[in-house]
């Protein structure tokens, strides 16, 4: 009798070991996981895109597309404004960010994650009317007139490609507004700016002192929010579909109509549809 007490009271020792051996789970995790390292979401400032109200909260046009991806793929992450230079040396060297808006190009490829485009532009050096002749030659402007550019944009390569020094025609700004006042007060003449410009957009740089005309043709443009190499393929595809539906429910366009050219829109709308087939989303 005793031995068979024995017996049970180790079996039944021995039912408890694996309950013991369970992970506490603590809360938003699962048993045997940890929780997951929030998204960081960053952009720069820039004239309409990207602004900070008084309270530090970001806005713009870009930006409500953002929220409005965040709210279909429930994420609450609070936009970060950081200067250009900075935001794009965080995405490249952390492993959960995300950035806009970035221009896609063949040397950034394969440093990011892509989803999008969220703009497709051509790209002009502008001037102010009657400083720069608008027939001019990339040899007059290397020689006599002096651009400005964000620090660390692709544009800025281009430029350096086309001949442009830095600190002796080519001033390099911290944020894109810089360039515009640079125009104003005259230490430089040429801003990159895109090319399909609305008359409303055209209308505030006239309001705001800066009556630009093109002078001489730039690269074609696409951008993207671009993600940190590391973010999980299934959290691009939620976000790449979540862009597609509001662009072909018509969101995209009501909110972009006004401000960017139809022929950008429809490029997009057409990209959005192409995706959506590719990555069969549900609408």
């Amino acid at each position: 009798m005793k031995t068979t007490l024995t017996f049970l009271l180790w079996l039944f020792i021995l039912t408890l070991l694996p309950l013991a051996a369970e992970p506490t789970v603590t809360a938003g995790t699962t048993a045997g996981t940890t929780a997951k390292k929030p998204l960081r979401i960053i952009t720069e400032p820039a004239s309409r895109g990207r602004l900070k109200d008084k309270h530090g909260g970001v806005y713009g046009m870009s930006t409500q597309i953002i929220n409005a991806i965040q709210q279909q793929v429930g994420d609450s992450t609070t936009i970060e404004i950081l200067p250009w230079a900075r935001a794009y040396a965080i995405a490249v060297s952390s492993d959960n960010v995300a950035v806009y808006d970035t221009i896609r190009t063949p040397d950034r490829e394969h440093k990011f994650k892509w989803v999008g485009p969220i703009k497709l532009y051509s790209v002009n050096l502008y001037a102010k009317r009657g400083v720069v002749a608008p027939n001019a030659s990339l040899a007059d402007l290397l020689q006599n007139q002096v651009a400005c550019e964000t620090r660390n944009t692709s544009i800025v390569n281009e430029l350096l490609t086309l001949g442009f020094e830095i600190d002796k025609n080519l001033i390099l700004s911290l944020k894109s507004g810089d360039c515009y006042n640079m125009l104003k007060i005259g230490r430089a003449e040429l801003i990159a700016m895109h090319g399909d410009v609305t008359p409303k957009r055209m209308a505030q740089l006239q309001d705001a002192g800066l009556d630009l005309q093109a002078v001489y043709p730039l690269q074609n443009i696409e951008m993207y929010l671009a993600f940190s190499k590391q973010v999980d393929d299934d959290v691009i595809r939620q976000w790449q579909c979540a862009l597609n539906k509001l662009v072909l429910q018509g969101q995209f366009r009501q909110l972009y109509y006004d401000e960017y050219p139809e022929v950008m829109i429809r490029k997009i709308e057409s990209r959005a549809a192409l995706s959506q087939q590719q990555l069969l989303c549900l609408l």
